[in-house]
């Protein structure tokens, strides 16, 4: 699983709340140009979105509730990219 996509995301979320948009920019297209699959592009765009709300004042007092289902919906996207790559066989060649 790539917990570094993870990482950054919570990142990005950290530049928005200090105010850093240059930081927050280069966050959010280190996380798209490095996507390898439509769940990590759905993911960058979601961690868009979460430190987009997060700097304005839209979510209101539901901020921290839609902050937490946000990053639970991008490891959800994580755990639904790893899943279709082929599993390593076991037991071929040396270890």
């Amino acid at each position: 699983m790539d917990f570094t996509f993870l990482f950054l995301v919570v990142l990005m979320i950290l530049a928005s709340q200090l105010g850093n948009l240059t930081l927050l920019v280069a966050l959010f297209a280190l996380l798209l140009l490095t996507a390898k699959s439509k769940y990590l592009i759905a993911a960058a765009v979601v961690g868009g979105v979460l430190a987009f709300l997060w700097n304005t004042d839209i979510g209101g007092v539901y901020k921290t509730p839609l902050l937490l289902g946000g990053l639970f919906l991008i490891l959800l996207l994580l755990v639904k990219s790893d899943s279709g790559a082929p599993a390593q066989p076991m037991g071929y060649g040396y270890y």
